[in-house]
């Protein structure tokens, strides 16, 4: 009879661990399948035509406190986006596309520092469940969260911007 007994906790114990494993192996999937997610570019249709006044396409980046992520984002916006116009202070002039970098931690502390058209603040509260950084390519990608490395976020820059401006700069070819 204590054979049997034996036999039978030993069952309810490998049983009670491989359900434990299984719950932690599903939970795990779902954060990695959230996260990944988060940092894929997503599709959008978003009208952001009245961005730009002269009807071009409109590029705008969201960033806020110095963080690597944060820093290589930047440095590969202002790079990719001065590829096809010029940077002058926060000022970028282009004849494919408008574009602006928008601080965001700067803009919580002073609205008047915005130095961008204020119909971005929407468009950031409405993808950016409170992350950044944030890049937006005319309404129709956007992409929340940093890149591995520099490399990639060039050559993301590039391709996603190229996309919304339907590939008609040289600079896409």
């Amino acid at each position: 009879m204590s054979n049997k007994s034996g036999k039978r906790k030993i069952f309810y114990a490998y049983t009670g661990l491989i359900l434990f494993l299984v719950l932690v192996t599903v939970f795990l999937v779902t954060r990695i399948n959230y996260f990944d997610s988060l940092y894929a570019f997503h599709t959008t249709y978003m009208n952001v035509s009245s961005l730009c006044s002269s009807g071009k396409p409109s590029m705008v980046l969201f960033y806020g406190p110095n963080t690597t992520s944060v820093n290589t984002e930047l440095g590969a916006f202002v790079n990719t986006t001065s590829l096809f116009g010029v940077w002058s202070s926060n000022q970028f002039y282009s004849g494919y596309f408008c574009a602006w970098k928008v601080n965001i931690s700067a803009f919580n502390q002073n609205a008047s520092s915005l130095a961008a058209p204020a119909n971005v603040i929407p468009l950031f509260n409405q993808l950016s469940q409170n992350r950044v950084p944030l890049v937006v390519f005319n309404g129709e990608y956007y992409k929340i969260g940093g890149f591995t490395n520099s490399t990639q976020a060039n050559y993301d820059m590039l391709k996603y911007i190229c996309l919304s401006i339907n590939d008609s700069a040289p600079q896409c070819a």
